[in-house]
């Protein structure tokens, strides 16, 4: 195993993917080179713990390419919750969209009264008033 992480390192290809608890990486390939980073997923059932991350990335630390990261914690996820926040979250979609434009119809309607009041043409009326005096 030591000899093949040297000769990987000598060829600018980074050792592979370490092994991670309750995760699975993303978009893997069979080798990667330098500055190359990839993403861990957890496993079904389980979810990222917050304030962790889930990136891992190949770089050079003392001549040697090496992984640095992640520091991905996944923890029991609660499906039936997620399911929910996940309704609520679209239902808050919905009432925010309806709100957007709700407020831009009173926008534009302002704004077209606002213009109105600034027209200065002459109405039908003044019209037909100065047809009349010439």
């Amino acid at each position: 195993m030591e000899f093949s992480l040297v000769f990987a390192c000598q060829m600018n290809v980074c050792p592979p993917l370490p092994q991670l608890e309750l995760t699975k990486p993303l978009n893997t390939k069979d080798s990667y080179q330098e500055n190359y980073f990839v993403h861990y997923q957890c496993v079904d059932g389980y979810v990222r713990m917050a304030g962790t991350s889930s990136r891992i990335i190949c770089k050079q630390i003392d001549q040697v390419l090496q992984w640095k990261g992640p520091t991905l914690k996944c923890i029991r996820g609660n499906t039936e919750k997620s399911s929910a926040t996940a309704i609520y979250v679209g239902v808050g979609g919905v009432v925010v969209t309806v709100l957007l434009v709700a407020a831009f119809g009173v926008l534009m309607f302002g704004r077209r009264k606002w213009m109105q009041r600034l027209d200065l043409s002459p109405t039908p009326d003044e019209v037909v008033q100065i047809n009349v005096v010439t």
